[in-house]
């Protein structure tokens, strides 16, 4: 005998609203154990990323002395023109210019590069250097310059420029390396 009449209709798949708050529970324990390590993992590439500007605009500033055959200088700036002089203006930005230019200007600064980095990042130099000066033969005029890449006291890394103008950079990861 063949059955007639509409076909049965297959059950519903899906999940339970008891096995969809299971998977959830599950999937929020997990990310609240990932969570620290992506920090972590957020604050090791935001240093990586601050050594490798700051050591490719030094190289810029050495290049540009040779070619131009004139002093350079790089400082930290927050408005682009002007030098600000303190040793942890670094995080808000820096100028690229020539050192005997006088007064700068927009058009003597070679380059400018703003930075905007979270609360409690910095970047500090060495005491008593606020900023680099290379000569036009490409050497740093002065004591090495340390260039320091920190969140509140944690060192992440730093830029250390000696007097030859070598430029080098260390990664690092040390509670308690830097100044508040």
């Amino acid at each position: 005998m063949t059955r007639s009449g509409p076909p049965r209709a297959a059950p519903a798949g899906g999940w339970t609203l008891l096995e969809a708050i299971t998977a959830m529970v599950v999937l929020a324990t997990l990310a609240s154990l990932a969570l620290p390590a992506g920090q972590q993992l957020l604050d090791r590439q935001r240093a990586a990323s601050a050594r490798h500007l700051v050591s490719s605009h030094l190289a810029f500033a050495r290049l540009a002395a040779i070619q131009h055959h004139a002093e350079i200088s790089m400082c930290p700036s927050s408005d682009g023109v002007r030098c600000s002089g303190d040793p942890s203006g670094w995080a808000q930005g820096w100028i690229i210019r020539p050192t005997r230019a006088g007064a700068a200007t927009e058009a003597t600064v070679l380059r400018h590069q703003q930075l905007d980095y979270p609360p409690g990042w910095h970047i500090q130099s060495s005491i008593g250097r606020a900023h680099i000066r290379y000569l036009a033969d490409g050497r740093a005029l002065g004591t090495n310059l340390q260039l320091k890449i920190c969140s509140g006291d944690h060192l992440w890394g730093k830029v250390v420029v000696n007097n030859s103008g070598r430029i080098r950079s260390e990664r690092l990861e040390q509670a308690g390396g830097c100044l508040p």
